[in-house]
């Protein structure tokens, strides 16, 4: 049947996507590990030039002011500021952070520990994008693989990933996780200096509230990655002349209850609205569209049982 045919390729797409997403998202995280490594650094740095060697306790030194040390964060962000583009979200955070001359040491940890988190999500946003993008001409291409039908183009590419579904884009989600990571940070820095935490305990809270930025990017990853996938696949189905699609859910015991309460139904493509009759509909979404049943016929030109299980390779940038 053909609907068997159009589920068994999406779903081998998705499985091919499944892998990916399973090197990506190690990838992004060891951003943040290198950003916390920055900051435990900075933390135990001062420590050790102020409260040992000056015999003071750590609340007394996170009070120093260190005019050099600030000079040296500044040439440092300016650095970083010139390699950033004119409308990056990372610049935009880069020249809302304040500096003064008369800064204490806590408030410039404050700022290193964002300095550093910029640096390491705009690195994530860099991968993360270049992941989408082939992944969009992946999924694209490879549910006609073997036949060469047309091509989506970067302007659709980009059209794809900015759209903003559901409220927000990846990039908007992506920062949103950072600067929820950043305050939580800030804020157990902040307690470390009140209570006058031993720096090491400070460390291990600072990693520990780090960790709470996994689940978050591996739902990131699999969320916008299943809504590129399905646009791709829309767009594809428009080329094709596909006029109305069904939403096909992933049926198990962890099927949310309105990809329940959706699978089965058919849409105008030309109605086709991720969040509301179409994937990702939610956080860890797994559903995707198919043909529609009502006129598979008109797409059996389409079919080719020889290349149904012969899918692309992962195109990977050298």
């Amino acid at each position: 049947m053909a609907n068997s045919y159009w589920t068994k390729r999406v779903d081998d797409i998705f499985a091919v996507l499944d892998a990916q997403e399973a090197e990506l998202v190690p990838k992004l995280l060891n951003y943040y590990q290198g950003a916390l490594n920055e900051i435990n650094k900075k933390l135990f740095d001062f420590y050790d030039k102020y409260a040992k060697d000056n015999h003071i306790s750590y609340d007394d030194a996170i009070q120093r002011v260190r005019t050099t040390e600030l000079n040296d964060y500044v040439e440092r962000a300016n650095e970083y500021r010139k390699t950033l583009e004119k409308d990056s979200e990372a610049l935009k955070r880069l020249n809302a952070q304040y500096v003064s001359s008369q800064m204490n040491r806590l408030e410039l940890l404050k700022l290193e520990i964002q300095f550093e988190m910029i640096q390491a999500t705009n690195n994530q946003y860099g991968d993360f994008t270049e992941y989408l993008k082939q992944e969009s001409k992946y999924v694209y291409d490879a549910l006609l693989a073997g036949q060469a039908i047309g091509s989506i183009n970067a302007d659709e590419i980009k059209t794809i990933l900015s759209m903003q579904w559901s409220g927000a884009n990846y990039s908007t989600r992506l920062w949103r996780i950072a600067d929820a990571m950043v305050n939580a940070l800030v804020d157990e820095l902040t307690r470390a200096a009140v209570n006058g935490t031993n720096p090491r305990v400070t460390a291990r809270k600072l990693r520990n509230t780090l960790k709470s930025g996994k689940y978050a990017t591996e739902r990131l990853v699999r969320t916008e990655s299943t809504y590129v996938a399905n646009s791709s696949i829309a767009k594809r189905y428009r080329d094709m002349g596909v006029e109305r699609y069904e939403f096909e859910a992933t049926i198990d015991n962890r099927t949310s209850s309105i990809c329940k309460e959706l699978n089965g139904n058919e849409y105008k493509l030309s109605n086709f609205q991720p969040g509301t009759n179409a994937p990702a509909m939610h956080p860890n979404c797994r559903s995707r569209i198919v043909p529609a049943d009502s006129e598979l016929t008109k797409y059996n030109k389409y079919l080719d049982d020889d290349t149904v299980d012969d899918l692309p390779k992962w195109n990977k940038k050298k």
